[in-house]
């Protein structure tokens, strides 16, 4: 299964998992050597797992740890004996792929890497399920036909070499969620590290729950909790000095703009205010991990 003797291991963060969910697993682990499935769930879903497939590994945490925290118990544990060149690519619970998309993936890696680049981690680019629509960064420099040098990729399906991961002590715990691939995006940048995108390799995604539309914006629905993180962890981020400066705006506009239109848009509107307020108070008490309730 590996290229030329290396390991290919694929990591996914799950929560509340479904038969669905369940599928995309045993659809992964036919094109690596390993899947390391770390459940953030409160009880142990161990029953779902195929039992006759000795390629997954449940990891069961006992309480949601969030998405970098998770990941590193798995990259840091000596146990697994991960080599520099082994290949790690990461998923979310809803991630389903096609035949040939991992070793499709690493092809492309292989070929920035030939021609002499920096190649800090690679991924598809994605249909987004909500909008029907190809999402190809417009920000964005050809390397190869169809495969570009771009400012960041998400989670779900980033191919990365564990001795990569190394080098930037893995993920972030001080980002719990949502944007820790983008910490880890902009990470590799400041250690002068590629992050690449293949139009070679494309896969599905949904953002959020859906998106609202009012006449040209474009409003992403997410869970009410989610604010709570996005909050917290965009504060984090834009004090980081690598955070590029267009991104501080964004988050800027996420701090002040955002809350209002979600409010006017979105449902359950009261949660989400006080979530986005508890972010605040919570990033300023230097609270982090999962949300408790007071």
């Amino acid at each position: 299964m590996g290229v030329d003797s290396k390991m290919i291991a694929a990591l996914m963060t799950c929560y509340y998992p479904d038969s669905e969910n369940i599928k995309n697993i045993d659809i992964i682990s036919k094109q690596v050597d390993k899947i390391f499935v770390c459940d953030n769930s409160p009880s142990n879903n161990k029953k779902m797992m195929p039992s006759d497939n000795e390629k997954i590994e449940y990891c069961f945490f006992g309480k949601n740890l969030g998405l970098s925290m998770a990941f590193n118990r798995i990259l840091k544990e000596k146990k697994y004996h991960f080599d520099d060149d082994d290949f790690i690519i990461f998923f979310d619970q809803d991630s389903r792929i096609n035949d040939g998309f991992i070793s499709n993936l690493i092809k492309d890696y292989l070929e920035v890497e030939d021609k002499g680049y920096e190649i800090g981690c690679i991924g598809p680019v994605y249909f987004n399920n909500s909008s029907n629509m190809l999402e190809v960064p417009k920000v964005k420099t050809v390397i190869s036909e169809k495969i570009y040098h771009v400012n960041s990729i998400i989670t779900s399906s980033m191919l990365i070499k564990y001795s990569t991961l190394k080098e930037l002590n893995f993920w972030n715990e001080n980002v719990f969620l949502d944007m820790a691939d983008w910490d880890l995006c902009w990470r590799l940048n400041q250690i002068g590290k590629m992050c690449t995108m293949s139009e070679n390799v494309i896969m599905n995604h949904t953002l959020g729950v859906g998106e609202k539309r009012l006449g040209p914006l474009r409003v992403r629905v997410g869970s009410p909790i989610r604010e709570y993180y996005q909050t917290r962890d965009c504060i984090y981020l834009l004090k980081e000095k690598y955070t590029p400066i267009r991104n501080k705006i964004m988050f800027i506009e996420m701090l002040s703009i955002r809350p209002v239109v979600h409010f006017l848009l979105l449902d359950s509107k009261k949660k989400r205010m006080k979530y986005v307020k508890r972010g605040i108070v919570d990033y300023f008490k230097k609270i982090r991990g999962v949300y408790v309730e007071k």
